[in-house]
């Protein structure tokens, strides 16, 4: 059984402890949620005002447990990519995967609700549109837009479905994107140049223009490219000899353009188009035992590096129409991507065939050793609703959904031999190929949800919200190769459900600067289907399990979540401390997860159930004039609620087992502003995030248990920020990775018995300078 000890390690005592003193000038801890008062504002309360619920609220009065961030505030904390913003915020985890066998996808949860298999626990929007994936084969990863020209990402944590649908079963995040305005000229520009240890210089540019063009028509369009440069320097196999340096850099490229027509007083039609395209040329993998690991001098040994491209596509049109006390809104959306991923298998394919990552086999060729993936995604949404809010009495939405999604996955894998020789008595697939594997599949949703608060005081809101959905998921599979036992193979499979998501909670204001609340709410993740296994490299993992190739099921069913939670937000000492406390209970009924076997594969099962608790807390107090500090602190506990056994008796989870992550998270920071002149002022920011030890990824025991994967440390994070700002200019002076941080983010290997290791850290320290212009 996997460690399930809530106490913190003393390793995690001194984090806690340097967090501690770092945010507790006042008090201890501080707010992820109260930390982006600068975005779009309450010009009253000067409170961030955001749209969890579909509508404009200020953050203190929505009973949601919410992590809110402007641009201004990513700014100033240096926030990029998905990445940055998980590591802020509590209960928000994004986690990699190192090595081939670890499907090289990334995965994203919330509350530790963590699963890398059929539709995400999370959902994902740039606006209203969602644009996350059901992983299908061999997994690609959500997209996740880069943080240019955004008016803030919303962390929405717990089960969204009534308003967010069914991959909303943890929680959402939203990337939301300034309209153009109609009442001025903005120009927000930003560049920036850095280095970093052992690595390349990376740079960035871009600027964001919106304005009027008439009483009825405004704009705004902004371009934005970054090259990251690389830091894991390319080794000759067997040996560390350097061959290329630097050769994991990344180049990104965001557009985005947005009109806004106004034909009406009371209706505006805003078209608008999102693209982003991202290359990477290899992968974060770094070898360990090659380079020096210790002083963050990395290298990896594939034999060629494994690029990636990534191009997003997402024109959408919003319209809404105010009718007096009840508005009209229609989002309607397009989503195109495309994805081609190229890994590197010359390791993996010698131990598999050798039991070492440089051995010999017969007809062995190191060029023909590559892995060609492809993930085409085709997206149409279309939502309506309606709804009335700020009513005396009773406030009200109702609407529906309709999403068709179309993807085309398919994977070319390079035999590892020499091209035209038999591979297990079959012949090559186009005389090079040991495995062609093709899927296609189509979903429609049907969804129509409404919900309503009553007010039967002025302190006191319930709630009640439902939403019914219904999926209709079709599958196809061809397989072809000496893989697939030298014959081509077609595998058809559907389902289809519906599923009720009901929410009821209750709000009361105790005064002014006090509000309490309470919810219980219910996800679900839809049923799928899934690639067939492999006759020639799984069938001693089958058997071990009492099943075969043919007795693997090809769908399995849907899994669904009950949260009950309770919080409470406000401010002290007249606005000087803002605080935000929730707790939680889940229970995660008939768990989609991976089953992963010797040979590098895995297939979907329904692993039971699981219970779970947690809390976030944040606290965000400015002292004294011009100091703010702040953070917060999440605890997440998720385990399996029993034994987890085959029809056979072969345990595949244990009664306790925690789900991977770190039991605490946290983030502290402070801020100090003061004038230097009389039209300057300058600053000083420091931020440190830290977690305690992750869990081992499969409990003592259990099937496909890894002895030489053990559970990895916590991690500490330090930037600092220095700079001058005047008027609408603003200059700073920075350090990522101040410590030089050299924590573990993910660790694997091919085979349990290899013993060559991939893994992933931090970006070494860096040092650069940020120029920004925001009138």
């Amino acid at each position: 059984m996997s460690e399930v000890s809530s106490l913190p390690t003393n390793r995690f005592r001194a984090r806690l402890w340097i967090g501690l003193s770092l945010a507790a000038a006042p008090m201890a801890l501080a707010a992820g949620s109260a930390h982006a008062a600068e975005a779009a504002e309450d010009t009253q309360t000067g409170e961030i005002v955001v749209t969890a619920q579909r509508r404009d609220e200020v953050l203190s009065d929505v009973p949601l447990s919410i992590a809110a961030y402007s641009q201004e505030t990513m700014d100033a904390q240096g926030i990029r990519s998905i990445e940055d913003v998980a590591r802020i915020t509590p209960a928000l985890q994004f986690s990699a995967t190192s090595g081939v066998a670890g499907n090289n996808g990334s995965n994203i949860y919330i509350r530790g609700l963590k699963s890398d298999v059929g539709s995400s626990t999370t959902a994902i929007y740039i606006d209203d549109t969602p644009i996350q994936i059901r992983n299908i084969g061999y997994y690609g990863g959500n997209p996740y837009p880069r943080v240019f020209d955004l008016d803030r990402v919303e962390v929405l944590r717990g089960p969204q479905g009534t308003l967010f649908g069914a991959s909303s079963e943890g929680g959402a995040v939203r990337f939301i994107t300034p309209s153009p305005s109609f009442s001025g000229t903005d120009i927000y520009a930003r560049s920036q140049v850095s280095f970093t240890e052992h690595g390349d210089p990376s740079y960035e540019g871009g600027i964001a223009v919106g304005a009027p063009i008439s009483d009825t028509l405004a704009f705004r369009a902004s371009g934005w490219y970054q090259r990251q440069g690389g830091y894991i320097d390319q080794v000759e196999q067997g040996t560390d000899d350097v061959i290329a340096k630097d050769v994991n850099w990344q180049k990104n490229i965001v557009g985005r353009a947005a009109l806004s027509w106004r034909p009406m007083e009371d209706l505006t039609i805003t078209p608008k188009v999102f693209y982003q395209y991202l290359r990477q040329n290899a992968r974060n993998d770094f070898w360990q035992g090659y380079g020096d690991e210790s002083d963050g001098d990395y290298h990896t040994g594939v034999y060629q590096t494994e690029p990636t491209r990534d191009r997003l596509l997402l024109p959408a049109i919003n319209a809404e129409w105010a009718m007096g006390t009840v508005t009209l809104a229609s989002n309607t959306s397009w989503l195109k991507r495309e994805q081609y991923q190229t890994l590197d298998y010359s390791t993996y394919f010698s131990t598999l065939r050798s039991g070492s990552p440089f051995g010999s086999y017969s007809n062995k060729d190191i060029t023909n050793m590559s892995d060609f993936l492809t993930l085409r995604q085709r997206n149409f949404t279309q939502e309506l609703r309606a709804y009335s809010y700020d009513n005396p009495l009773i406030d009200w939405s109702v609407g529906v959904f309709y999403a068709r999604s179309r993807q085309f996955f398919s994977n070319y894998t390079s035999s590892g031999r020499i091209p035209g020789v038999l591979v297990s008595g079959f012949p090559q697939y186009e005389d090079r190929y040991s495995l062609v594997d093709i899927i296609q599949a189509n979903d429609r949703q049907y969804a129509g949800f409404a919900s309503i608060d009553v007010k039967p005081t002025e302190k006191l809101t319930l709630t009640a919200a439902l939403r019914y959905t219904k999926i209709d998921f079709d599958f196809t599979e061809t397989k072809d190769g000496p893989t697939s036992g030298g014959v081509r193979t077609t595998v058809n499979s559907n389902t289809s459900e519906g599923a009720w998501t009901p929410k009821v909670g209750a709000k009361y204001n105790v005064d002014d600067d006090t509000m309490l609340y309470g919810s219980v709410s219910k996800g679900f993740r839809p049923a799928g289907a899934q690639p067939s296994t492999l006759p020639e490299r799984c069938a001693g993992d089958l058997e071990s399990l009492g099943l075969s190739t043919s007795s693997v099921p090809t769908n399995f069913e849907s899994d669904s979540l009950w949260s009950y939670e309770a919080g409470a937000k406000g401010r002290l000492l007249g606005g000087a401390i803002a605080y935000d406390l929730s707790g939680y209970v889940v229970e995660w009924k008939n768990i989609q997860q991976a089953v992963r076997m010797n040979c590098g594969f895995s297939f979907v099962s329904n692993l039971g159930d699981a219970n779970g608790k947690g809390l976030e807390f944040s606290l965000e107090a400015k002292p004294v004039q011009g100091l703010s500090v702040g953070g917060n602190l999440g605890y997440t506990d998720i385990h399996y609620a029993s034994d987890i056994t085959q029809a056979n008796g072969t345990l595949l989870r244990a009664d306790g087992e925690r789900f991977s992550g770190p039991l605490w998270t946290g983030h502290t920071y402070a801020n100090f502003e003061t004038p230097v002149s009389d039209t300057m002022d300058g600053y000083l920011r420091v931020d440190y995030t830290f977690t305690s030890k992750d869990t081992i990824p499969s409990a003592v025991g259990t099937f496909g248990y890894d002895a030489a994967l053990y559970a990895l440390p916590g991690k500490d994070f330090v930037q600092m920020r220095l700079g001058m700002r005047k008027g609408a200019l603003d200059v700073s002076l920075f350090v990522d990775n101040l410590t030089n941080s050299r924590d573990l983010l993910s660790r694997g290997h091919d085979t349990p018995s290899a013993t060559l290791f991939y893994a992933q850290s931090y970006r070494p320290r860096t040092v650069g300078l940020t120029l920004q212009f925001n009138n």
